[in-house]
């Protein structure tokens, strides 16, 4: 059996809700998804890697859009990562630009942060601006949407 999750995080890799923020987000998120197996808040005092599971596709240069899957993608994913990934700037092998691995296109959405809030079979199909703008303004923080399978 699969399970569905919609996971959101902070535009900003390093914000960090106060804990009074993140009970509100989440009870909030449990009052908008009743039908959601679970909801969940994950806190990390270092940066960690949400990804989208089998929804995963493609990595690519925001620059020239390049493919980056072959090899430099998660090499520089296992160089960056040292019990929590400090998200440094990489030379890109396509154009010699330096970014970091947060600055990279995901197809499908993927993201680095200190602070998730996911639900588990939402039972929805999205959430909707109004609903995303309002966890915004209790989190105090832009969010980015990540639907994950596994």
């Amino acid at each position: 059996m699969s399970d569905n999750w919609i996971v959101l995080i902070p535009q900003d890799p390093q914000y960090l809700p106060t804990p009074e923020q993140q009970e509100s987000a989440s009870r909030r998120l449990r009052e908008i998804l009743s039908e959601a197996d679970e909801i969940e808040v994950s806190v990390s005092p270092t940066v960690q890697y949400f990804d989208c599971g089998g929804n995963f596709e493609s990595v690519a240069c925001p620059h020239c859009g390049t493919h980056l899957d072959d090899g430099w993608w998660p090499e520089t994913m296992s160089d960056d990562y040292d019990d929590g990934f400090k998200l440094a700037q990489y030379e890109l092998p396509c154009c010699a630009r330096q970014v970091g691995l947060q600055d990279l296109v995901y197809e499908k959405p993927q993201g680095f942060g200190k602070f998730g809030l996911s639900a588990m079979n939402p039972g929805f199909a999205d959430l909707n601006e109004q609903q995303l703008k309002e966890l915004e303004e209790i989190l105090g923080t832009k969010l980015q949407k990540i639907y994950q399978h596994i």
